[in-house]
């Protein structure tokens, strides 16, 4: 009886036991499924996912003025590999492999466990090799660089940011070995998705690599898009172009790997505006919809930019029969003046945007630059393209009257001057030149480019009140803004003191510098589009503004310089005066054009430099119905503004008048 008793005590302590164990698991469960912020409840979640599909967004076409692309993506397919398979390739794999298996039973069977896909991987690699006709050692090289380098950076970089997101990665564990065991563990979407290899150009290689690659698992051809760019070299420097996104970018973390992102010119410059963003489909198990995000296109940038007249430009630059000067870096700048839009920003040597990836690192060892926008990004001594500038500054300051010679006389010109250039080349000076034809005044000055006259000008004028006038031409700061992203153009904003500028702080011009200052030497440095806004600027009858390169940002409301009549005739008669008269330094040069016949008046001005050589021929064009073209040359390496530059200046008005914007 008593056992029996015993027995029954045993029975209810354990039933009891039991209910409480059993009541605890139920709370815990009921705390699971109905708190979301649940650590295992989250886990759950992420067990009921099965898959997601990414809704690839489409990138928006950068457009000319006129409407034509310049820029946009293509349909094309691609041979694909699984990262399943490429990542056995990958040595770093197999060192993770090895660091998350200790134990020797553990490694002898990773072997085994990716025998099948290695296999695999050697017969896909055979096949790459026969259908690229390279070797196999190659493929390999370009499996590691296109797709498992950029998956180990990403899972570096993800796993860095969740085990120590405040610290440096690299610091806190600085083993790479351990670095690599610990993004072993990261999982990302890449690693789950066909990795494009190999663009297929034509129809014929997308039916050969559909044959060749048949029976492999885990390679496929698939479609995909491309950016392209119809113009080739045109504007390559201005237009700029895409890479692929990697996780060291400093770019929104919406990208995944495999994204284009632009990496300069406006491809980089309008990048939040012709990204998009892509969309994302999420299943679960059933096959159900858990999630949905939706895609948005990549909007399209027009510029302000003429392909055809630009194409034509470059066409002519990059002919050695029509361009004495081939093979020297050119920069050249064409504004609209009333509507501020540069309709052509030409920079020779230049190079194929469609293979700039597989080029760039030739490019970037040349010497000519071609990688380099010479108009903004590059600054040169604006030589005598400054002298009109320089006369509108003394005639407004009342430095100099119009009617006023400055002597040039017939001799070498004291120690710590500058000679004028006719002296060198004739041994006479400017005084003789125009003694029957008004004397040294202010436009034969212009006509003549005497540098006496405006190296003793500038001597006349406060060093403080020079800069403040150049910086008012747009001398000294950023040419070009835009308003389309806060991501700034690559530019130079050139020098106009005697100092190296800082922060907050414009050394002034050394007194002495002054007359170099005066015939565009000594420290001045600009850009060729700052002399066009110059140029535009005194076209304008005396008003600034900055040019726009994107159509969509508003006008410069810029200010009025504050030029009087006399001032402006003074400079026009001038600059009229170098292109039309005898003696004008770009007479020759212009001489049976037949503009002023079809009522195209050029006022223009030569310009060269010393150490460093260079040519310049800057002005502006009008016709009878308004429109008004301000242009700016530079030659590098030129000797004479008129025989250099001046041609290429000429040529690109008559396209002007053939494509209808001067009439």
């Amino acid at each position: 009886m008593r056992l029996f008793i015993v027995s029954e005590n045993r029975l209810k302590f354990f039933a009891a036991f039991c209910i409480i164990c059993a009541g605890a698991l139920i709370l815990r469960l009921a705390h699971i499924q109905l708190n979301p912020k649940s650590a295992w409840q989250g886990q759950l979640e992420k067990i009921k996912i099965s898959r997601s599909t990414q809704l690839a967004s489409l990138r928006g076409k950068i457009l000319d003025r006129n409407g034509k692309a310049i820029a946009e993506n293509q349909a094309c397919f691609t041979v694909c590999i699984d990262y399943k398979l490429s990542r056995l390739a990958d040595e770093r794999f197999w060192i993770a492999q090895s660091l998350r298996n200790t134990t020797e039973e553990q490694r002898a069977k990773i072997k085994n466990r990716y025998q099948k896909d290695f296999n695999s991987l050697d017969e896909a690699l055979y096949r790459f090799a026969e259908f690229r006709k390279c070797s196999r050692d190659e493929i390999v090289q370009q499996i590691n660089t296109q797709i498992n380098d950029p998956i180990w950076k990403l899972r570096l970089y993800l796993a860095g940011k969740r085990k120590y997101p405040n610290q440096v990665f690299e610091k806190e564990v600085p083993d790479m070995n351990e670095r690599l065991r610990i993004a072993s563990e990261v999982d990302v979407a890449e690693m789950h998705q066909p990795q494009p290899l190999i663009k297929l150009e034509t129809e014929d290689e997308v039916v050969a690599a559909q044959l060749k690659f048949l029976n492999i698992d885990g390679v496929e051809v698939l479609p995909s898009d491309k950016r392209v760019y119809p113009y080739k070299n045109t504007a390559c420097q201005l237009i700029g172009w895409v890479r692929p996104w990697n996780p060291d970018d400093n770019e929104p973390n919406d990208h995944s790997l495999g994204d284009m992102v632009g990496f300069s010119g406006m491809e980089y410059v309008c990048e939040p505006v012709l990204r998009g963003k892509a969309g994302k489909i999420v299943y679960d198990i059933d096959d159900e919809i858990v999630s949905t995000k939706d895609r948005q296109l990549g909007s399209d940038v027009h510029l302000t930019i003429d392909i055809e007249l630009q194409q034509k430009i470059e066409t002519l630059l990059n002919n050695p029969n029509l361009n004495s000067k081939y093979g020297s870096g050119i920069g050249i700048v064409v504004i609209d003046v009333n509507s501020t839009d540069i309709l052509a920003m030409v920079s020779v040597p230049d190079f194929d945007l469609n293979t700039i990836r597989q080029d760039y690192g030739r490019l970037a060892q040349m010497k000519t630059k071609p990688l380099l926008n010479r108009n903004i990004a590059e600054v040169y001594p604006p030589g005598s393209s400054a002298k009109p500038i320089i006369l509108a500054i003394g005639l407004a300051e009342k430095k100099v009257r119009a009617d006023e010679a400055i002597s040039c006389p017939s001799v070498r010109a004291p120690t710590g001057w500058p000679n004028c250039w006719i002296y060198r080349s004739y041994s006479y000076g400017h005084d003789a030149q125009w003694a029957y034809d008004g004397g040294n005044i202010a436009r034969n000055a212009i006509r003549g480019s005497c540098n006496i006259y405006f190296s003793h000008l500038a001597v006349r004028i406060e060093p403080r009140v020079m800069q403040e006038w150049l910086a008012d031409f747009g001398f000294g700061k950023n040419a070009i803004e835009t308003a389309i992203s806060d991501r700034g153009i690559y530019q130079s904003p050139g020098n106009i003191s005697s100092g190296k500028p800082t922060a907050g702080y414009l050394p002034s011009i050394d007194p002495y510098e002054r007359r170099f200052f005066g015939i565009g030497q000594g420290s001045f440095r600009s850009n060729p589009l700052q002399v066009a806004n110059a140029y535009a600027a005194l076209a304008r009858n005396g008003y600034f503004q900055k040019a726009r390169i994107i159509a969509s940002d508003p006008i410069d409301k810029g200010h009025s310089l504050a030029l009087d009549n006399e001032t402006l005739a003074t400079i026009n008669e001038g600059m009229w005066a170098v292109v039309n008269e005898t003696s004008g330094t770009a007479s020759e040069q212009f001489a049976g054009t037949g503009f002023n016949a079809r009522g195209i008046k050029v006022y223009g001005k030569t310009g060269s430099t010393e150490r460093p050589y260079h040519a310049w021929f800057a002005g502006f064009a009008k016709d009878n119905y308004g429109n008004v073209i301000a242009f700016s040359v530079v030659v590098e390496g030129g000797a004479h503004g008129g025989s250099d530059a001046g041609p290429i200046a000429r040529d690109i008005i008559t396209m002007c008048i053939e494509a209808g914007i001067l009439k």
